[in-house]
C-alpha cells in the first residue's frame, strides 16, 4: 500500500473515529497496538492499529472504547433492574396477570 493510500486511509478512520465521539483532529505517531471490545465487553489487548487492521477490526463490530452499561427497563415502565434476572422474572407477573 502506498503512502498516499494510507494517509487517505487514516484521514478516513480519524472522521470515522471522530463521529463517534472518541478523536481528536491530528494524530502525530499512529499506534502500533489497540485494545478493542466485542459488544459483549470483552476487551482484545494488543491487537494491530494500523489504518487497515482498525478498518476491518471495526467493520467486525468492535469498538475503540468498551460498551456502555444499559439499564434493563421493562416496557410497562418498571425499572431498572439490576440483572437480567430480575427484568426476566418481572415479565413473568405480566404472563400471570393476563392467563
Amino acid at each position: 500500500m502506498s503512502t498516499t493510500e494510507e494517509n487517505a486511509l487514516k484521514r478516513e478512520l480519524l472522521s470515522q473515529i471522530k463521529e463517534s465521539g472518541a478523536g481528536w483532529t491530528f494524530v502525530g505517531d499512529w499506534p502500533q497496538k489497540a485494545t478493542y471490545y466485542k459488544a459483549n465487553g470483552e476487551a482484545m489487548p494488543n491487537l494491530p492499529a494500523d489504518p487497515r487492521s482498525m478498518q476491518r477490526y471495526l467493520r467486525r463490530g468492535f469498538t475503540l472504547a468498551p460498551p456502555q452499561k444499559q439499564d434493563l427497563m421493562c416496557g410497562c415502565g418498571a425499572g431498572p433492574f439490576k440483572a437480567k434476572i430480575g427484568l426476566v422474572s418481572h415479565r413473568r407477573t405480566h404472563k400471570e396477570k393476563e392467563a
